[in-house]
């Protein structure tokens, strides 16, 4: 089961196969106050080059960019939460006067079956244009420990609600500062991917620019693969990832299945999304 804390109840009904939207995603990309995008609806991701400016700052095609200084905005949390706190303060900024702020509470595991909500996770969410062929995110991380041994912990997510084209991507931080790929588009030949080479992770207690690609060949193409770097070096590179018409993004922490170790703390700042590279300022 792959889940955030916005999403554990539909991936729940998907379980049992009734599969529904979430109620509150409307259609509109409404930018919160402060923020600068210029993309328009209907942007064709295709048609931007992955280069991007390469200077960390926003550029015009972006959709989301924002440094959380107007607090939560338009951002929308689920109603359903599972053991953890999501909030925009100011307890800790790279930047400005807020950022996100997750805290996870501890003593969660999912094998223990009397927990009826074994997950530890919350992110907040924002609905986008839907994905085109590049999309591209890019924010500061502060992690107050790593994730614990053998337990994912999810920092971004691309989904889509429709109930004829339900599915879901998201990018995971391993225990050793690597990331994984979770997978739960329901394209076949997909899944959750590992990355192998590990000369490139990120460390806890410092901030860290990690970006995250999305690229498919074509508006037609299911499958793609998705890319990660961490201050600006490359980590991984996943191949064969399921591509469906994204129009969701979350951001946030958590971990969908916890072994009993599960209270974190983490801090994210400076975030932005869009159809080019943004880069690390």
């Amino acid at each position: 089961m792959r889940s955030t804390s916005a999403l554990a109840l539909m991936m729940a009904s998907l379980a049992v196969g009734a599969l529904s939207a979430c109620g509150d995603d409307d259609t509109k990309n409404t930018p919160d106050s402060g923020t600068s995008t210029d993309a328009g609806s209907g942007t064709d991701a295709g048609t931007n080059t992955d280069a991007g400016t390469g200077n960390g700052k926003c550029p015009a095609s972006a959709y989301i960019c924002d440094n959380f200084d107007q607090g939560q905005g338009t951002w929308r949390q689920p109603d359903e939460k599972h053991n953890a706190t999501i909030a925009v303060d100011g307890t800790r900024t790279r930047s400005g006067s807020g950022a996100v702020h997750v805290k996870t509470n501890p003593g969660f595991n999912e094998d223990d079956h009397s927990q009826p909500d074994p997950q530890a996770i919350a992110h907040l969410r924002k609905d986008i244009p839907a994905f085109g062929t590049k999309l591209y995110t890019r924010a500061y991380v502060y992690l107050d420990r790593a994730s614990p041994e053998g337990v994912m912990g999810t920092y971004f997510i691309l989904f889509s609600p429709k109930d004829t084209d339900f599915g879901g991507i998201e990018l995971q931080g391993m225990h050793n500062g690597a990331f994984a790929l979770d997978d739960w588009s329901g394209i076949k030949g997909t899944g959750w991917n590992l990355q192998e080479d590990t000369n490139v992770t990120v460390s806890p207690n410092k901030w860290t620019c990690i970006e995250w690609g999305v690229e498919r060949a074509n508006t037609s193409a299911t499958t793609g693969h998705a890319l990660v770097w961490v201050d600006g070096k490359q980590a991984y590179d996943f191949p064969n990832v399921g591509i469906r018409p994204f129009t969701n993004f979350g951001v946030g922490y958590g971990f969908v299945h916890p072994k009993g170790d599960s209270a974190s703390e983490t801090w994210i700042d400076d975030l932005a999304v869009a159809p080019e590279r943004i880069g690390c300022e």
